[in-house]
């Protein structure tokens, strides 16, 4: 996730590299979005930043000055311009693939942010510019950062609609030989290379739940 500014990384490191934990946790919720003719044509997403990294990212924009909890709808479209304005470098964290092949994803549409309960909530559409059938292989889905400096976290059982006979089996991530994984590569980086470029090890995909997308014959 590279939303956060420069300022609100350093606070946010400075709770020390050697946990190796990340820093910002986001509960996430997909609905997979089939069309009329059974192809997977796009994925809803919805981020619910935690209150911390919520709150952060509030004071570094100067929002909510009278401390209210309660953005006003400037606020809010200077939120949603950031989040649909994406770095080059960021891929979304949401990674599809086809019998192992990568699915080519949109960048974000209809981007919409809202703050409820001291939480930055932000849904957005990926696309799919090449829509796909479960027919044609097997469809398979992770959310992660890569980095692990983002921990996104399914909320619940993701979504299906548009198609019947279709399930979603997530497989969980093996987080003990993920972090040792996380541990060991971490170790490998000195202090210069974290805090000053912004190096992390990447094994966000180790802690992330594997799912597969499976449905049963249209015919």
């Amino acid at each position: 996730m590279c939303f956060l500014r420069p300022a609100v990384l350093f606070l946010l490191l400075a709770f020390g590299r050697a946990e190796a934990h990340p820093h910002v946790f986001i509960d996430t919720g997909l609905t997979f979005r089939f069309d009329g003719e059974g192809r997977l044509g796009a994925v809803s997403v919805i981020w619910a930043f935690d209150d911390f990294s919520s709150m952060l990212m509030v004071e570094d924009m100067e929002m909510d000055k009278d401390g209210d909890g309660a953005l006003s709808d400037d606020e809010i479209s200077r939120l949603t311009t950031m989040f649909s304005d994406w770095p080059e470098d960021f891929a979304g964290d949401l990674y599809l693939t086809q019998d192992g092949r990568p699915v080519v994803l949109s960048g974000p549409l209809d981007v919409a942010v809202r703050y409820q309960q001291g939480r930055i909530i932000v849904t957005h559409i990926r696309a799919l510019p090449d829509r796909i059938s479960p027919e044609g292989g097997q469809i398979g889905a992770q959310v992660y950062d890569p980095t692990y400096y983002t921990y996104y976290d399914l909320a619940g059982t993701p979504e299906i609609r548009g198609r019947k006979g279709c399930r979603i089996l997530i497989e969980p991530a093996d987080m003990a030989a993920a972090q040792r994984k996380y541990g060991d590569e971490l170790a490998k980086l000195t202090d210069e290379e974290v805090m000053d470029e912004g190096k992390y090890p990447d094994v966000g995909g180790d802690f992330a739940d594997n799912m597969r997308l499976e449905c049963a014959s249209l015919s």
